[in-house]
């Protein structure tokens, strides 16, 4: 043990051995009340006198995400702003409010500890009472999930902090070691057999790291503070209020919808089915990503194929690469899930899945991309440039022109979308209508639909041309307002429960209040309204 962690062990037991002396004492006094002795009245206090002299440190982890221009405004450097602002609006004093940032969990526990040990043990008993620590645990981030911004729910099944899954491989990884070549077989082995080992410490110090993050919180509300838990829960902890963010159905279900409003799947007929591809993105598969970017993928896929089913089921959407079928179930998520840490592996990926080699190369007919976040659906727009797809999302619908959007976005007039009109033909029209896959001979490289997540800056003015129809991220504003809110009840003595916005909701087993607000759906008839007039971005970041 270093020296640091022997000098805050051995203050965190002496505040612990002070807690437990102040409880016994506290219970003790206790029993020479007078029956008519009196108590504060929480209920009497106003919200001005309470809260400004209340205290709120938020714990955040610093940001996951800095690859050049890729920046989405899913972002802890967006988020924990917006707290801030939220909380001085609600009549926190600015100088009470801290905010420190972490770049794993282990640091962060440690960070916790100090302002426990160091803060709460030398206040008093009514200033412990009106301070909140605001927490979002730093989980470890992957090549899978950080693509999607910095918070996200991990999935329910993703391995808690005090549980250790066995480490293994996945039959992908067999393969790939099958391709490996004899000459370096040796060297491989030696190179994962590392990998491995460092994977299982980093895994287990993040465990040892959650459980001292958890009893920290622990021992903080025993001496009278409060705490919010954001994103990703802790094992063993029960908050005051939970904020539960976007987890990977959640993302999935979103982008799915979209596809079936804007191509009107309900109205279409398996004559005319709508071609549709899915692309689920995942990291390196090393025993680390083991349990989160696949684990993430998967509950994506189930989001996904709970809606489209239904249609590829019936034959009103096919798939061009065959990856999904009528028979596809929701444990079939490998089918469409690549390894995508690089802008050129997407590229080759859509590529083998549009070019019909039995039409050298002439690209299929496809309606719709559904990509799962900007980072894949930049490299999407890239390749299909380069394949000579034309026109944008607009075409689809021809009441709409890229002229009435930029109006739209510059305040002129609202634009209102309506669906594609219905096929004309009737089924009995055109045989053998069965296998619809076209290739795109007619020289119709119609641009297809697609759909992304993150909000990301760069893609922006792709949402703008038409070129992405949509992209997601969070309320973060509405997120921010509910966090503000929740304290302010919490540092009056009201009850989270009656706020309208915190329901009663299972997490990990264990019910808790649970703050939750739906993804904004941003495209470019809604991108001024969501994103330019609260600040989040410029005109310029547009491309206008």
């Amino acid at each position: 043990m270093t020296t640091r962690g022997k000098h805050s062990l051995a203050r965190f037991l002496a505040f612990a051995t002070a807690v437990v002396l102040t409880m016994t004492s506290a219970a003790c006094g206790e029993g020479h009340k007078d029956a008519g002795s009196t108590s504060i009245d929480t209920d009497k206090i106003s919200v001005s006198s309470a809260v400004a002299k209340s205290n709120v440190m938020v714990f955040t982890p610093s940001d996951g995400i800095s690859i050049s221009s890729h920046t989405p405004l899913n972002k802890w450097a967006k988020l924990a702003p917006a707290i801030t602002k939220s909380l001085t609006d609600a009549g926190f004093s600015s100088k009470n409010i801290k905010v420190k940032t972490d770049g794993n969990l282990r640091k962060q526990s440690d960070d916790v500890q100090d302002y426990v040990v160091n803060q709460l043990a030398t206040a008093s008993d009514d200033s412990n009472r009106h301070t909140t620590l605001i927490v979002a645990p730093a989980t470890s981030a992957n090549k899978g999930n950080e693509q999607y911004g910095d918070y996200v729910t991990n999935p329910a099944d993703a391995p808690a902090y005090d549980t250790e899954k066995p480490a293994g491989k996945t039959d992908r990884q067999t393969n790939d070691d099958t391709k490996a070549k004899p000459s370096s077989a040796s060297s491989d082995a030696s190179d994962q057999a590392q990998n491995d080992d460092k994977d299982r410490t980093d895994k287990q110090n993040e465990i040892a790291a959650g459980k001292r993050l958890a009893k920290t919180l622990k021992l903080a509300r025993k001496v009278g503070a409060h705490t919010v838990i954001l994103a990703n829960p802790l094992a063993g902890f029960t908050p005051d209020v939970f904020v539960s963010l976007s987890t990977p159905r959640q993302i999935g279900v979103l982008q799915a919808r979209q596809l079936v409003s804007k191509l009107a799947l309900e109205k279409t007929t398996k004559m005319h089915p709508k071609s549709l591809e899915v692309m689920i993105p995942v990291g390196e598969d090393t025993d680390s990503t083991l349990n989160t970017s696949q684990t993430f993928a998967k509950e994506a896929f189930a989001g996904i194929w709970h809606v489209l089913q239904p249609y590829f089921k019936d034959g009103r959407a096919i798939s061009p690469s065959k990856k999904l079928s009528a028979s596809t179930t929701d444990k079939d998520w490998e089918s469409v899930s690549f390894k995508a840490s690089k802008t050129a592996e997407i590229k080759t990926e859509l590529n083998d899945r549009l070019t019909d080699s039995s039409k050298e190369g002439q690209p299929l007919h496809v309606d719709g991309i559904l990509a799962m976040n900007d980072f894949v659906s930049s490299a999407v727009v890239d390749e299909l440039t380069t394949l000579k797809y034309t026109g944008t999302a607009a075409d689809i619908n021809p009441e709409i022109e890229v002229s009435g959007i930029v109006g739209t976005l510059t305040g002129k007039h609202n634009l209102n979308k309506v669906a594609p009109p219905k096929p004309k033909d009737s089924e009995e029209d055109v045989p053998g209508i069965k296998s619809r896959v076209r290739t795109n001979d007619d020289g119709d490289m119609a641009w297809p639909i697609i759909t992304g997540y993150g909000a990301y800056v760069d893609m922006l003015p792709d949402v703008v041309n038409g070129k992405q129809w949509m992209t997601g991220m969070e309320n973060i504003q509405k997120l921010s307002q509910d966090i503000a809110g929740a304290t302010v009840a919490i540092e009056n003595g009201k009850k989270v429960s009656e706020l309208p916005y915190v329901k009663a909701t299972t997490v990990d087993g264990v019910e808790m209040g649970t703050i939750h607000e739906k993804s904004l759906t941003v495209s470019a008839s809604n991108l001024k309204h969501l994103l330019i007039e609260p600040g989040y971005i410029s005109l310029a970041d547009a491309g206008l």
